[in-house]
């Protein structure tokens, strides 16, 4: 594979303005490549086999810093795709992931699918919970509640998963929106995320989880890969969660279901 491009703080395209605009790092292809001489990056690759994006320079100005300050620091994990980010954190291991500022992510909530009774309830109905496991896990309850809130104003598609989670037969269920056939063993231990208390016990987890594996974990970051895990760059979810987390829109009023 030819030399990888890109730099620490760009996202390396060679397109024009416009198409560098269009480019979304989270959807293209990772392609992980390890050097002759030892270096470990990958590449983000088109549909057409080009090159968009490359971390290895990236990797590298990390490297040079690292050799100035005599200081230990690995490669980052972002080769790794979404399903084994997850089975490494499923098992307890803590990732290394660099996950870059996305300029272009869309913070306000879609309007044509955006419920706030429905995520006003969803934080109401839990906030004794979310308290409890927040201090137990050291998390910041409000983005546990920012989280909660996002996944139900604008995760139900128009209240059918609701419904589905009655019927039991949905693929995620509230009310962390936390899928059951991917996160329920963890660490060793089941969930059954069927049953709220341990549902959010689960979602806390997590979100501690992917706190202690991001550089710099803003809540935009934790939130972007909460909602998608092989993410590279903040998208439009983690963008409207830390906007929430400021908004706190649950506070305005009580409303249970």
């Amino acid at each position: 594979m030819s030399k990888a491009i890109g730099s620490i703080f760009s996202t390396g395209y060679l397109g024009n303005e416009d198409d560098k605009k269009r480019f979304n790092k989270n959807r293209a292809d990772i392609y992980p490549y390890t050097r002759t001489n030892g270096e470990i990056g990958y590449d983000l690759i088109d549909e057409h086999g080009n090159i968009l994006y490359g971390a290895g320079n990236k990797d590298f100005t990390r490297n040079l810093w690292q050799q100035q300050n005599q200081q230990s620091l690995r490669p980052y994990d972002n080769y790794m795709k979404g399903q084994e980010r997850i089975e490494q954190l499923r098992s307890g291991n803590n990732l290394f992931l660099d996950i870059e500022n996305n300029p272009q992510a869309n913070s306000e909530m879609p309007a044509y699918r955006t419920l706030d009774n429905l995520g006003v309830a969803n934080v109401n109905n839990h906030e004794e919970a979310v308290e409890k496991y927040a201090k137990q896990y050291n998390v910041d309850p409000d983005l546990v509640k920012a989280i909660m809130y996002n996944e139900a104003a604008t995760g139900h598609w128009f209240g059918f998963n609701n419904i589905k989670d009655i019927l039991g037969n949905s693929k995620s269920q509230m009310p962390m929106n936390i899928r059951g056939d991917t996160w329920s063993d963890f660490e060793g231990n089941h969930y059954d995320t069927k049953d709220a208390e341990q549902n959010i016990e689960l979602g806390v987890q997590v979100i501690k989880k992917l706190q202690d594996s991001i550089h710099n974990p803003t809540p935009a970051k934790v939130a972007t890969v909460y909602n998608s895990t092989g993410a590279m760059e903040i998208n439009d979810y983690g963008a409207r969660t830390e906007e929430l987390l400021k908004k706190k829109p649950w506070l305005r009023r009580k409303y249970r279901r």
